[in-house]
Order: C-alpha cells, then sequence, then structure tokens
C-alpha cells in the first residue's frame, strides 16, 4: 500500500512539471485593481531565460522586464478604458520571445487620474518607504496640493546632482530605486523622474513618469513629469533633471512649470 501511494505522489509531482522535475515555472495575471488602472504579474522560474510582461490596447503597447523569483510586480494601464491584452513572455534566442500565458481583460477606471497615484514597477513606493517620509516632513506644514509639489520640485532641484557617468554603465533592464535615489542625492532623469513621482503620488498628487525627448536635454532620450493641477484641471510639464543642473549656474533662471510644447512624450507611466 506505502508503495502505491509513493508511486501516485511520484505521478502527480510529473504532471504538475510536466514531465520534468528538473525545470519549474508559474506565472499569474492578478486583475483585482482594474478599475484603478492597475494589473499585477507575478512569475517564478528556475531558468534563466528573461520574462517581460507585455500590456497591449488598440495599436499601442508596453513591455516590460518581470523578475522570475515569484516578486509581485504592478503596471499601469494608462491607455484608459477598454479591452487589454496582457501577456507574460519569454525569451526564446536572440530578440526573440514566445507567449507563456496571455489574456484579455475589460478595464472600466473609476478614475483616469488614479492610474498615476499607484505604485508601480518604476515608480516603486510604500507608506514606509525613506522617499515618502521625506516627502511628509517636507510637506508636513500645508494640505495645498499644489504648495506640495513646489516644495518637492525645490527640494529635487536643490539636493541632486546629475551623475554622467552613470548611463553607460546601466542594464537595458535598469529600474530606479526611489529610496537609493534619495539616499545617494545622485543619479540620471530616470532616478530623479521617478523618485519625484513617488513623493507627489505619496502625498495625493497624481503624477506621470514620462519618457521622450526635450530640446534643452543634449543627452537625447529623457524622462521628466508630469504633475496634476487639481485647480486648473490640467496636467504641468516638471522637468527636475534639467532644473537640478541650471540651478547651480542661474538659480533665477529656472521656473519649475515647463512649456509643453518643448516636450516630444513617447511613453507616460
Amino acid at each position: 500500500m506505502l508503495r502505491k501511494i509513493l508511486l501516485l505522489i511520484t505521478l502527480m509531482t510529473l504532471l504538475v512539471f510536466s514531465g520534468s522535475l528538473t525545470a519549474y515555472a508559474a506565472d499569474s495575471i492578478d486583475t483585482t485593481d482594474l478599475s484603478k488602472g492597475l494589473i499585477h504579474a507575478t512569475y517564478l522560474s528556475d531558468s534563466t531565460a528573461k520574462i517581460k510582461v507585455m500590456i497591449e490596447k488598440d495599436a499601442k503597447r508596453y513591455t516590460y522586464d518581470l523578475n522570475s523569483k515569484g516578486v509581485m510586480e504592478s503596471f499601469p494601464l494608462q491607455l484608459g478604458d477598454g479591452s487589454y491584452k496582457i501577456s507574460i513572455l519569454q525569451n526564446t534566442t536572440g530578440n526573440s520571445y514566445s507567449i507563456l500565458s496571455s489574456q484579455t481583460v475589460t478595464a472600466l477606471i473609476t478614475d483616469p487620474n488614479s492610474v498615476y497615484l499607484s505604485s508601480i514597477q518604476n515608480v516603486n513606493w510604500k507608506v514606509d518607504s525613506e522617499a515618502v517620509k521625506k516627502a511628509v516632513a517636507l510637506t508636513k506644514a500645508t494640505t495645498d496640493l499644489g504648495k506640495k509639489a513646489q516644495i518637492l520640485w525645490d527640494y529635487m532641484a536643490k539636493n541632486n546632482k546629475y551623475d554622467y557617468t552613470k548611463l553607460a554603465k546601466l542594464p537595458s533592464s535598469y529600474v530606479p530605486a526611489v529610496d537609493a535615489t534619495l539616499r545617494d542625492k545622485s543619479g540620471i532623469c530616470y532616478d530623479f523622474s521617478s523618485l519625484y513621482a513617488a513623493m507627489l503620488r505619496s502625498q495625493g498628487i497624481p503624477a506621470k513618469l514620462v519618457k521622450g525627448y526635450a530640446p534643452n536635454y543634449a543627452q537625447g532620450y529623457h524622462a521628466w513629469n508630469e504633475a496634476y493641477d487639481s485647480v486648473n484641471k490640467k496636467w504641468v510639464v516638471i522637468d527636475s533633471t534639467y532644473d537640478l543642473q541650471v540651478i547651480k549656474v542661474k538659480p533665477k533662471a529656472v521656473s519649475m512649470i515647463k512649456k509643453t510644447t518643448e516636450y516630444q512624450k513617447v511613453y507616460e507611466y
């Protein structure tokens, strides 16, 4: 009887692992926060192959790297209400990927601005993050959201420096860590726009991390922020990376809000 039980357990294990005891993979897509414009993805595997999450709506597509350690990561549905195709992909050879799983979901987002209040992969923050604690400390004297944004921008522009050597050393999969940027007071545009967005979001201010091109930015591809002005009901462009470089030379030549026409948006998160 014992031998039969052991044999049954062995057969069940073989079925779960699809005939292999040395390779394991499991993925999941959590859609419980669709109304907030958010999905969560998890992948666990002992494979070293690169994994990606692909989010598609209409003719637009966003692709992200996904860790294979079983750690959940969150991603925005920034393309509005409607039908999205969410896929998890695995690298096969070169730049080729195969689909591991895919599903179509319908998002009805309660408040479009809520998409830009959540913690996501590249604007990753928690209530107990050092970046959030700093934002709370800096803005505790006011409840005015516009003043909070100004205070946090002033901090970003006056307390950080651009690292001109960092970009060349980074892998394509690099994602900023807001607490590390806060601690180091140094980084690249991606770091600063992630940190500023996290600080704003933690204070209830919808904030986008934007990637694209700007004429004043000599490095080419750039990252900056858009913050929602709740008084005038519009998004405004804020570029703390540009400002922190200029303010050291010409302190009075810098204003927080930039001209939207001077920035060419490619992606927003």
